[in-house]
């Protein structure tokens, strides 16, 4: 499981919107094939906290192999040696399993490689590599759009359709800043630069 803002993260439209200005640029990264886009807000939910936990039981199934060997034999009746190995390597599979699933990262970045005409979605693997969650050709980006919080008006966020997956979050910043990052987006998926900002729709940072 992993961490993206969410694109649907609708709130009461009648919630009084704070005046506060925020100025934050897109996090871009240029690399040889293209860029990546990641986003500026932390967000805490239920990845983040499976990563935690799962920690925790990588952690406690470790010691619990470990402390097979240090039960009397007599416990396991005359096939000690082989119930204890047995339990023990079981044990140590799920700290493996579990460990992966800790050391995963949980954030969500936008890569647009246009030497290949791709758009991925990936995460920090295991071990450090990228982990590509999803796919597609840039041809399948049917819109780049900019969403403006409700929560701050000055925040926002863009959104790339894909054809048949629907909205993406590609990065957030600050509402004039973000413009460039969307007619880059756009330009590269062979779509028209120029659109006007999409009514807010998206909870923004800090959202309640």
């Amino acid at each position: 499981m992993t961490v993206q803002p969410h694109t649907t993260d609708f709130i009461n439209p009648s919630a009084r919107v704070t005046p506060t200005n925020l100025f934050m640029r897109p996090n871009v990264t240029e690399h040889f094939w293209g860029y990546e886009v990641r986003a500026n807000e932390q967000v805490f939910d239920i990845a983040v906290l499976m990563r935690a936990l799962s920690g925790f039981f990588a952690a406690a199934a470790f010691i619990a192999a470990l402390g097979v060997w240090l039960l009397p034999s007599m416990v396991f009746a005359a096939s000690a040696f082989g119930t204890k190995l047995t339990v023990s390597v079981a044990l140590m599979c799920c700290v493996l399993l579990l460990a992966r699933v800790a050391a995963r990262g949980t954030q969500v970045r936008i890569q647009f490689d246009t030497s290949a005409g791709e758009v991925r979605e990936v995460v920090d693997g295991a071990f450090g590599t990228g982990l590509v969650l999803a796919r597609y050709g840039l041809d399948a980006v049917e819109a780049v759009e900019v969403v403006g919080s409700r929560e701050h008006r000055s925040f926002g966020q863009v959104q790339i359709r894909i054809s048949g997956i629907g909205a993406v979050a590609a990065g957030d910043g600050a509402i004039s800043a973000l413009s460039v990052l969307r007619d880059r987006i756009a330009n590269d998926c062979g779509l028209e630069s120029a659109g006007p900002l999409r009514e807010a729709v998206w909870g923004g940072p800090w959202a309640a």
